[in-house]
């Protein structure tokens, strides 16, 4: 199982095993060639990679909402922002793009996808655009019979639960509802809930091996003394168990808000990030960014209402972050995003 260096996972079976016994079926080669790329860009240094004619992964934004206000989670591109949601025009045409370009693996993700009126819609449109690998990453708060059997007649292959508690007093401390009057309705149980009951659904109703289901913890100070427990309440239960051991604190999007990012003429550290040559990011105002990161909306390199996905990423503006880590002077946005990415626990 490959995972990225600041992630400790847990799993009954490797997750690529799984994987790989439903979408070689279908994808065959396709399918072997995304996942060699997926593992080079974990395991290669930014100047050794190979860049593609196409992102192999697309994180996707529909609409910049949440229904939590969680303590590790910036606001200021999500509910304290102006809303913005990724329209029907908009969406038929980055998912032409996507079939016409093959894309291989498509994320829903950054803000709560499950708040879209029309995510139903949206998952027709990504089954039609024949992509092999689908994540939903969710807080879990709206997972319930009618989303989850949306979800399991759908061609979605991930679902990705962030909790980050193991207990209803942490889960309230680290996961704030936007209605705080939700405090005390005992949220974690009835999420918790939710998740059996779509793992009994998948293995019992539907008789399926996807969406595998991950549920994942983000350590912090608030909360990591129920790691162990978090790991040992769900292992037996979910496919895998994901502790994300570093986050960008709040102080460092406080300064970018300033435009006042710490840019040293002396590098004396080696500074390497694979995002740019493997993924992208479209944002519910059709902003897109060169990474997976929030902090990436500091550097848009484009918008899909000008312009294909394609065109952005052979662009001069992605070309130029590119070549910042290859000669290892990375603009100051890149920098400062990990300077400032600090790391709660040890391997």
């Amino acid at each position: 199982m490959i995972v990225p260096g600041n992630i400790n996972k847990y799993a009954k079976k490797d997750p690529e095993e799984i994987l790989r016994e439903n979408l070689f079926k279908k994808f065959g080669k396709r399918f072997l060639d995304y996942r060699k790329r997926y593992e080079e860009n974990v395991n290669k240094k930014s100047s050794e990679i190979d860049q593609l004619d196409y992102p192999n992964t697309i994180l996707l934004e529909l609409v910049n909402r949440c229904d939590l206000e969680c303590k590790m989670c910036y606001q200021g591109f999500r509910n304290d922002a102006k809303k913005s949601v990724l329209d029907e025009k908009i969406l038929d045409k980055i998912f032409l793009d996507f079939k016409k370009n093959k894309l291989n693996s498509l994320m829903f993700s950054a803000s709560e996808p499950l708040l879209y009126k029309k995510i139903g819609s949206v998952f027709k449109r990504a089954k039609e655009a024949d992509i092999m690998d689908i994540f939903l990453f969710s807080n879990g708060t709206l997972l319930n019979e009618a989303n989850s059997r949306m979800i399991l007649e759908s061609s979605l292959t991930r679902l990705f639960i962030s909790i980050d508690a193991a207990t209803e007093d942490t889960y309230n401390k680290v996961r704030v509802p936007v209605s705080k009057r939700l405090l005390d309705q005992k949220r974690l149980e009835k999420l918790e809930n939710n998740i059996k009951n779509f793992i009994h659904l998948r293995d019992n109703i539907y008789k399926k091996s996807l969406p595998l289901v991950r549920t994942s913890f983000v350590a912090l100070e608030k909360n990591k003394h129920e790691i162990d427990l978090f790991i040992e309440k769900w292992k037996n239960i979910v496919d895998s168990v994901e502790i994300q051991k570093k986050v960008i604190p709040h102080s460092a999007f406080e300064e970018a808000e300033k435009a006042n990012f710490k840019d040293d003429s002396k590098i004396s550290k080696n500074y390497d990030c694979k995002e740019p040559w493997g993924q992208m990011t479209i944002w519910s105002d059709g902003t897109v960014s060169p990474c997976c990161a929030t902090f990436g909306r500091n550097i848009p390199i484009g918008n899909v209402e000008k312009n294909s996905i394609s065109e952005l990423w052979s662009s001069k503006n992605i070309s130029s972050i590119r070549d910042s880590f290859k000669e290892n002077s990375p603009n100051s946005v890149c920098k400062t995003c990990i300077d400032n990415t600090v790391d709660h626990i040890s391997n």
